[in-house]
């Protein structure tokens, strides 16, 4: 695991520890990285609830709740274009981290999906990106998106890409695990 890696899981982990918070991850493009490298953060059980993998978007229906919307969005994802498709993922990240949020009961829930390369389907797409969404419940209960972001990198190397992309998670979570808002509004209602 790269340091930079490392240390931004580690700061996650503390972070929800330190909250008493909780988290769900459901990754396509990283392929697990998210979710192993939360693991490999001792203590992580107390956050971690679990999540998935939805890589092969045909199959991936019973890994996203058997929700047949969520797969619909997944596989209608391929657009004809580099930026429609883009938007799909961002809309797909942000419906599959709500989802996965009330399904897993967590405080929070992220959701990353994009193209790593080095093949690219739409046209004119030719590096790599990543949709990353995370998920948590509002003042009023209600599950809402406090983090959504598209990242972007100047090549098309899978192994590459998928580092950017993990680290990229990790500090949208960190970020909203300390940010005043989602849960953090919430913990001070409590």
């Amino acid at each position: 695991m790269s340091s930079i890696r490392k240390h931004a899981f580690r700061a996650v982990v503390d972070a929800l520890k330190a909250r008493g918070k909780t988290v769900a991850v459901v990754e396509s493009t990283c392929g697990g990285l998210i979710q192993s490298s939360i693991q490999a953060v001792e203590g992580s059980s107390s956050v971690y609830y679990g999540g998935s993998v939805a890589y092969n978007t045909k199959r991936c229906k019973p890994i996203l709740l058997n929700d047949e919307k969520l797969h619909a969005s997944l596989t209608g994802a391929n657009a004809a274009d580099a930026a429609s498709y883009k938007a799909s993922k961002l809309d797909w990240t942000a419906k599959t981290a709500s989802a996965y949020l009330d399904a897993m009961g967590t405080d929070y829930a992220v959701a990353e999906g994009g193209a790593a390369g080095p093949t690219f389907r739409p046209e004119g797409l030719e590096t790599g990106f990543a949709a990353v969404a995370v998920a948590a419940r509002g003042a009023d209960g209600a599950v809402e998106i406090v983090r959504s972001t598209l990242v972007e990198s100047a090549h098309a190397k899978r192994e590459a890409n998928m580092e950017l992309f993990a680290t990229s998670a990790a500090r949208e979570l960190l970020a909203a695990a300390t940010a005043n808002e989602g849960l953090d509004r919430r913990s001070q209602d409590r």
